[in-house]
Parts: structure tokens; C-alpha cells; sequence
């Protein structure tokens, strides 16, 4: 299967999910998190708004807050020469603005923190190889702005459905060493 038809085949199964569907498995996905992620000691951990066709994150960013963590979110900037993201702590008092491609960023614009400096990144997925390689939404941000970050920080929230496709990644797709999904989660060592 190639990128593009894997994308098709999400977005066709996002369209046949009922909200109800969508509500419990976001919500398994929440318990399963928290099952894997108590956070007793304050992490600093990136994470991103979710659009409608994504599993929602919005269960799992208040729980970090909740929890005394820091919650940095990404803000991209893109011009001629870069493709790029940088995160940015965000506090509940804070504003979200409608940045590119109609995605939440945080509006209040602090100091970036380096990726490398965060404990752990829950990145946007559309689907999962069986390398469990990530297939984004196709403009590279996450790959450029992660690749010298070390593997053992990503994570991904998925459905199932997202699991095991057979399309071929690229030598720069990031591989997900976490993955939580509606029936449980698995961790590389």
C-alpha cells in the first residue's frame, strides 16, 4: 500500500466511526494512558491539539496539567528554506489561535524548549507500519523537527484500524516506540 492510499483508507474509516464509537475509545485510550503514565513526578511532555478526524488528546492534555506536568504544544513555521515545529509551554489560562493548516497552536509565544528536553512526545499519527513506523499527515514537520531526538520519547494515540498497515515508510518516517490504542498500549524497552 502506498502513503496515499493508507491516508485515504484512515480518513475513509474515521468517516464510518459513530461518535459514540469515537467517545469510547478515546476514553479507553485516556484509562489506558493513565494506566502507563501515573505521573506522581512532574514531566515536562509535548503534545499537540487534535483535529476531528484524530483521536482526541484533549482527555489526556488536561490530565497532564491535572497532574502538576508541563504541557508544551507545537506551533509550526514553515517558509522557503524550513519545515519545522517548536513546542511551547502552554498553562490553562492560556489562548489557543487557529495557526496552519486550521490547527490549534498555543497564542501566548514563550521561549521553545528543545525536543530533547522533554521527557516524552505524543505525536499525530494517521497510521502505523508494522515497524511501527509513522505515517503523518504529509508534511514532514514532525520528521524534520524530531529526527535527532531519541526514539524511546514518542508516543502515539491510536485506533486499531490505524495498526499494522502494510505501506512502505521512508528512511526519515519516525518510528513510535509507544503506542496506546483502545485495547491497550505497547512499550519498547
Amino acid at each position: 500500500m502506498q502513503k496515499e492510499r493508507a491516508r485515504e483508507f484512515i480518513k475513509d474509516k474515521f468517516a464510518q466511526i459513530t461518535e459514540r464509537e469515537k467517545k469510547t475509545f478515546n476514553d479507553n485510550i485516556f484509562k489506558n494512558f493513565v494506566e502507563l503514565f501515573d505521573l506522581k513526578e512532574p514531566l515536562k511532555i509535548g503534545s499537540y491539539i487534535s483535529k476531528e478526524n484524530e483521536v482526541c488528546s484533549k482527555q489526556i492534555n488536561n490530565y497532564i496539567l491535572e497532574k502538576g506536568s508541563e504541557l508544551f504544544l507545537p506551533k509550526i513555521y514553515e517558509n522557503q528554506k524550513q519545515k519545522k515545529i517548536k513546542f511551547f509551554r502552554f498553562l490553562r489560562s492560556d489562548s489557543l489561535i487557529k495557526g496552519k493548516y486550521n490547527l490549534m497552536e498555543p497564542k501566548s509565544l514563550r521561549k521553545p524548549i528543545k525536543p530533547n528536553y522533554l521527557d516524552f512526545i505524543i505525536i499525530p499519527v494517521r497510521a502505523i507500519n508494522k515497524a511501527n513506523k509513522r505515517l503523518g499527515f504529509g508534511g514532514g514537520f514532525y520528521d524534520r523537527s524530531l529526527k535527532n531526538v531519541d526514539k524511546l520519547k514518542f508516543l502515539s494515540l491510536c485506533y486499531e484500524f490505524q495498526l499494522n498497515l502494510s505501506f512502505k515508510a521512508d528512511y526519515h518516517d519516525l518510528e513510535l516506540t509507544t503506542l496506546i490504542y483502545p485495547g491497550g498500549y505497547f512499550k519498547k524497552a
